[in-house]
């Protein structure tokens, strides 16, 4: 029966996070820096944290997965200004959604483009037929002669 990884974790990791809260607290306010290990985008850095703990990097992927170990340090992460552990799955998720969006924008502007291209072909042909009938209206009132017309209908 294997036995599991939490408490063990939990035994390092308690003490190490009032530590660090603990640090953060006592920089002064205008100048306070997470204390926490920090990716350069601002997210907790877990392999650091790991690391720090002293445990292998095996032991990142629970951290992921089990709530009771990202729960305490996402409290002080977010204390202290960081993004939690899993919000780049969040982050991605809503990326999903924003592509989505995005792509569905792109077919209906596809779509008003070859729309106003047919329009304006429409337009110039009807601006050349206007200038048809308008010739044929001027030599009609010209010559005062009628013309006939057949409808190309």
């Amino acid at each position: 029966m294997s036995r599991s990884i939490v408490p063990l974790v939990l035994e390092k990791l308690d003490p190490y996070l009032e530590q660090q809260a603990g640090s953060w607290a006592t920089q002064p306010e205008q100048g306070r820096h997470p204390t926490l290990p920090a990716t350069a985008d601002g997210k907790i850095n877990v392999r650091q944290l790991v690391r720090d703990l002293g445990f292998k990097e095996t032991i990142e992927q629970h951290f992921y997965r089990k709530p009771e170990l990202s729960g305490p340090v996402n409290a002080v992460a977010v204390e202290q200004g960081l993004k939690p552990i899993g919000s780049r799955a969040q982050e991605d998720e809503a990326y999903a959604a924003v592509r989505v969006i995005v792509g569905r924008n792109a077919q209906e502007l596809s779509d008003l483009r070859r729309e106003l291209s047919e329009r304006e072909a429409l337009i110039e042909a009807l601006r050349n037929e206007n200038g048809r009938l308008q010739a044929r209206l001027g030599l009609l009132e010209e010559t005062g002669m009628t013309l006939r017309y057949a409808r190309d209908d």
